[in-house]
């Protein structure tokens, strides 16, 4: 313990290093290949085209995320290592300036690129406040840069709508909202939270731009086109729950905990043998339980400092959890929350209550456990239910009055 309080910067440097030479070599990794990326590619494609989107089993997305996606694949004929080197890099300055703006408006501090500093108002790469929430986060982070993920992207969006809705641009902020659920419907999580919140200008905007990306759709697509929403609900919300251990969303978890379906191989550990939608009926409770416990500690905390902002970024994290679908790399969500915690929860026993999740979420990987018994502990639910533990515990010590002042 002396050693590490004597030697404290060297040995933050040294994570520093092996972290930046870590991402650099997941970068060159990346920039060949497909990854989920090109799906967004293929579903450009086949816009641009005007074949039916849904041809390429990859696409899960509404009808407007393939009309986005044309100028991925126009780039994409132009460089296929150029353009995924871009996105690659623009996940990173996302997630630099997601932890930027979490410094600058909840503890007056300016995240800057230097390893030291003697200005106390700035926090370094070697500073406990940035390094330790990169360190515990960084599974999920390369879970995202591996797989060529568009929720980073999205996280930084779902932030610039509340940082636009904080300085009362509602218009600017319901129109961004409306294109994040447009692409990615997992959003739509946020319109429920501005109407619960009345916040009723934005909600109507972002009606209003839900609206203009529908017609969109139709004007694009022509005649008949609307029946693009209805496949899509159908095949992949109503219809698109897969009960596997890829899938670590609540609902794929209650799937393996209830019916008679393995999540993974052989391996089951069901308590029941429920059909699918009996335990999308549990999922749904379930849910609207937590539901309720967050909307009444939201309303009885609701005066505390920056309580919007704290709530909207509890709200964004249970995104992974609550949606049908949730590949690994969508706990990107969470990022934010574990900046928050940490610095809260510094110094304090309780931060084994953030350390101990994390540990799951992270040590679970392929990389040091192998892959079966990965895929065993996600079958079981630990990236999962570590993850609404985190933000149920969130919901509780954050909206404290006495926190994040």
């Amino acid at each position: 313990m002396d050693f590490a309080r004597k030697y404290q910067y060297q040995i933050a440097v040294f994570i520093t290093v092996v972290l930046g030479f870590f991402l650099f070599l997941e970068l060159a990794r990346d920039i060949q290949r497909e990854g989920d990326f090109g799906g967004y590619v293929e579903a450009g494609r086949l816009a641009w085209e005007k074949q039916y989107i849904y041809s390429e089993h990859r696409n899960t997305w509404p009808p407007f995320m393939s009309l986005a996606a044309i100028p991925i694949h126009w780039l994409n004929g132009i460089s296929f290592v150029g353009l995924r080197l871009t996105w690659l890099l623009g996940i990173l300055i996302t997630y630099w300036y997601i932890f930027r703006w979490t410094f600058s408006y909840f503890f007056q501090k300016r995240l800057v690129f230097k390893l030291s500093t003697k200005i106390e108002s700035e926090i370094v790469l070697t500073s406990p406040q940035f390094i330790v929430p990169f360190l515990l986060t960084f599974r999920i982070l390369i879970e995202e840069i591996s797989n060529l993920q568009v929720n980073v992207t999205l996280l930084g969006v779902c932030i610039a709508v509340l940082i636009l809705h904080l300085r009362g641009r509602y218009f600017w902020a319901g129109l961004l909202l409306a294109l994040a659920i447009s692409t990615k419907a997992y959003p739509l999580i946020l319109f429920a939270f501005l109407l619960y919140k009345k916040e009723f200008k934005t909600s109507a905007y972002t009606a209003l731009g839900l609206i203009v990306t529908y017609s969109a759709v139709i004007a694009y697509f022509g005649k008949g086109s609307s029946v693009l929403y209805i496949q899509w609900y159908t095949q992949q919300v109503a219809q698109g729950l897969q009960c596997i251990h890829f899938n670590q969303s609540l609902w794929s978890f209650v799937c393996g905990l209830f019916s008679e379906t393995s999540r993974y191989g052989d391996f089951q550990f069901n308590i029941a043998e429920l059909s699918l939608p009996q335990t999308k009926i549990i999922s749904l409770v379930v849910i609207a339980f937590i539901g309720f416990f967050v909307a009444v500690r939201f309303y009885n905390t609701r005066n505390i400092t920056n309580g919007f902002a704290v709530q909207w970024l509890i709200v964004l994290s249970f995104i992974p959890v609550f949606s049908p679908l949730a590949w690994k790399c969508y706990f990107v969500f969470l990022t934010p929350l574990v900046i928050l915690l940490y610095k809260n929860l510094n110094n304090s026993r309780l931060i084994w209550l953030l350390y101990i999740p994390l540990f799951f979420i992270t040590f679970t990987s392929e990389l040091f456990i192998g892959n079966w018994l990965s895929d065993i502990t996600e079958s079981l639910g630990f990236i999962t239910l570590s993850s609404l533990f985190i933000s149920l515990f969130a919901t509780y010590n954050l909206t404290k009055t006495t926190t994040l002042s």
